[in-house]
């Protein structure tokens, strides 16, 4: 290679430098000239929204602002992981969740099909015009009448308790009302006689001193 190709070589690569520093003063004009409208548009409206806060907002105040934000920093980390394992939770939830929500749904619909919201609205109402007409005493006596309720309805868990109910149910099932016939004392007499007859009458006289202790007991305790 000769030297006058070396300088003309030299001089094409200057040219291409000055070339590309010439497009990029031209981009860089560019976008000064697209720039400067916003630039002087955001001045205007900060300059407007200052001359807004002037006089409502001072200094003290966002130096007061700032200072309760660095103090609510641990709160809002807090904020944070708890928001971060709430998410978790729910990444591990809906797996199960996502394939029974749409099951949910349609259950919702059928029991909209059948009434059964519009009966619990139906049931409130009854409930706040039933406590609209009671007075609190009202509704205190109420509330001891339902412990007591509540009181015998534990004692009908009890065995033995089941066991004489289901007996006297079956006593009063057993009899056939349709063959009673009149009887006088001499049959009531000739009834006695018979093992069931006295059973019978042995049962009378347990209820009989059951009722007698009961009303004794109750005598005892007016008296006190």
């Amino acid at each position: 290679m000769t030297p006058e190709d070396k300088i003309l070589e030299r001089l094409n690569a200057i040219e291409d430098r000055l070339a590309d520093l010439q497009a990029g003063k031209e981009n860089s004009s560019l976008l000064m000239e697209q720039m400067t409208p916003i630039g002087n548009h955001a001045f205007r409206l900060m300059v407007e929204e200052m001359e807004v806060l002037n006089g409502r907002v001072t200094l003290d105040d966002i130096l007061d602002l700032a200072r309760k934000g660095l103090l609510t920093v641990p709160r809002l980390t807090w904020l944070l992981d708890q928001i971060e394992n709430a998410t978790d939770l729910w990444h591990v939830l809906h797996p199960a969740v996502g394939q029974t929500f749409p099951h949910i749904v349609e259950k919702m619909g059928q029991w909209e099909q059948k009434g059964v919201f519009k009966k619990a609205a139906a049931l409130k109402d009854a409930g706040g015009n039933l406590l609209d007409g009671m007075t609190p005493e009202d509704i205190a006596k109420t509330g001891e009448g339902l412990a007591f309720v509540t009181s015998l309805m534990q004692r009908l868990a009890e065995p033995e308790l089941q066991s004489k109910i289901t007996a006297m149910l079956d006593l009063m099932s057993a009899i056939d009302t349709s063959n009673v016939k009149p009887a006088g004392v001499l049959s009531l007499l000739g009834a006695l006689r018979s093992p069931e007859g006295r059973q019978a009458l042995g049962l009378v006289v347990e209820v009989l001193k059951a009722t007698g202790k009961f009303s004794a007991e109750g005598n005892s305790s007016r008296a006190d």
